[in-house]
């Protein structure tokens, strides 16, 4: 079993350091993640013999699978004997491949975009322009891009960029050359020549009114800003009670959005609901309650737990046996042992209907309780023709909603809306005051048989 040595080479022969040479004379064997490099020269002067992985351009059908498939390659080979291993820049993905499978010394050489880093003024995060789909981009924070070799990749990068940060931002290239370069964001495809050496980077954005999007990271700066002792007084003033009431209307509105099928407006209202979200978080964080860290990792930890079918040794085939398992995942974690724990823990503060098809839907889970369509059907109008209980046969309604795959909430609003517009035409059509009772059914039949619901 050989070895492995991980070599940064940067992008020119003069880049090359006295380590990284030496290592490359000791008669290992030597692979370059590319040919493409001033040390394939270097190289072929010295007389060392070398391959490449170049191929795997052609082979690979995304930077993920070059990574891997680049990794493979070398560890397979360090199985032999000694294995030298160059790449432009150690932070190279295939790099990060290798250390995941397996010990590897590292010897970094130069950073790849070289003077670019002097206009870096505080941290940075470097990405590779082929993994231009993959980057997530917040305006806040500056982005290096290694290796900008086409204007085609330069094109989409610019685009992804500016997505996030102003069209008119300054980014700072590194031409093939060596020069610095200044230019506007969208000229960023304009250039006269690339290559694999190009590079750019693009500051951060502190003005906030600048930005052409925004991300969860920038919700929760405007939050601070707004609640900071200088902020605004309205917000300084809010707490999670008097927050309460817009928490509920947001839901609503959000409802609402869903119904109407206006994606534009579901998307502004769920800002809406965002918003009431991190604005809760900030004043508890003000108090040292928590924080919204503390809020996405009990979701996130939720989310693992109570799909035991995915993140564990459980098994689901279908969306019934997938909703059991929540409930009985829901009560292992609040160490609840009985059924009925479960079902008085569902909120009083939810609509009635609302409410009983949530404890309807837990006892699915208790018992082998669940009603056909037809036995749900005899059991409401059996309720509904003795009159002894309304809340019974409200109750036996629900269950034959849910036997019928329907949301009661859902079905009564709508029920609701159909008596209102079937009202409605009545009116326009007729006064309804001035008919005869015999009358105005004839011509409530008649609105009734023109509106019949979708199915």
């Amino acid at each position: 079993m050989g070895t492995i040595t991980i070599v940064g080479l940067g992008y020119e022969e003069k880049q090359l350091t006295f380590e990284a040479a030496e290592l490359l004379k000791s008669g290992a064997r030597v692979i370059l993640h590319t040919g493409r490099c001033g040390c394939a020269e270097w190289l072929k002067k010295n007389g060392i013999s070398f391959e490449t992985l170049d191929y795997l351009y052609e082979e690979c059908e995304d930077f993920d699978l070059h990574a891997a498939r680049a990794a493979e390659t070398v560890v397979a080979a360090s199985r032999e004997e000694n294995v030298v291993y160059g790449v432009f820049d150690v932070r190279d993905r295939s790099a990060s491949e290798i250390l995941k499978r397996t010990r590897a010394r590292v010897v970094a050489g130069p950073p790849a975009e070289g003077a670019l880093t002097v206009y870096a003024q505080n941290a940075v995060k470097t990405l590779v322009a082929a993994d231009w789909e993959n980057f997530h981009l917040n305006a806040s924070e500056g982005v290096l891009i290694r290796e900008l070799d086409s204007r085609a990749l330069a094109s989409e990068v610019k685009l992804k960029l500016m997505d996030c940060y102003p069209e008119e931002e300054i980014a700072f290239v590194r031409l093939p050359d060596g020069g610095i370069a200044k230019t506007e964001l969208y000229n960023l495809d304009r250039l006269s020549k690339y290559d694999h050496r190009t590079s750019a980077y693009i500051p951060s954005e502190g003005d906030l009114t600048k930005l052409e999007r925004y991300d969860f990271a920038d919700l929760q700066t405007i939050l601070s800003r707004l609640c900071a002792p200088d902020g605004c007084p309205w917000d300084r003033e809010q707490t999670h009670r008097s927050l309460r009431s817009y928490m509920v209307e947001e839901a609503y509105e959000i409802v609402d959005a869903i119904d109407a099928d206006e994606p534009f407006h579901l998307a502004d209202e769920l800002g809406d609901m965002l918003l009431q979200v991190a604005f809760h978080a900030e004043i508890a964080k003000r108090y040292s309650e928590f924080d919204m860290s503390d809020v996405t990792t009990a979701i996130c930890e939720k989310m693992i737990k109570r799909h035991s079918h995915i993140f564990g040794h459980d098994h689901a085939s279908n969306s019934g046996e997938v909703a059991t398992l929540w409930e009985k995942n829901k009560m292992r974690e609040r160490g609840q042992t009985r059924y009925s724990e479960s079902l008085r823990e569902v909120s009083k503060s939810f609509p009635a209907m609302m409410r009983a098809a949530k404890v309807l839907k837990r006892l699915d889970g208790a018992c082998d309780c669940a009603e056909t369509v037809e036995s749900a059907r005899k059991s409401a109008e059996k309720a509904i023709l003795d009159g002894t209980d309304v809340g019974d046969a409200l109750l036996k309604c629900v269950s034959l909603a849910r036997a019928m795959g329907e949301d009661p909430e859902i079905a009564l609003n709508a029920a609701t809306d159909r008596l209102i517009r079937r009202f409605e035409t009545l009116e326009n059509g007729r006064n309804a005051g001035e008919l005869s009772e015999e009358t105005l059914q004839e011509y409530w039949n008649l609105v009734k048989l023109s509106d019949i619901p979708e199915k």
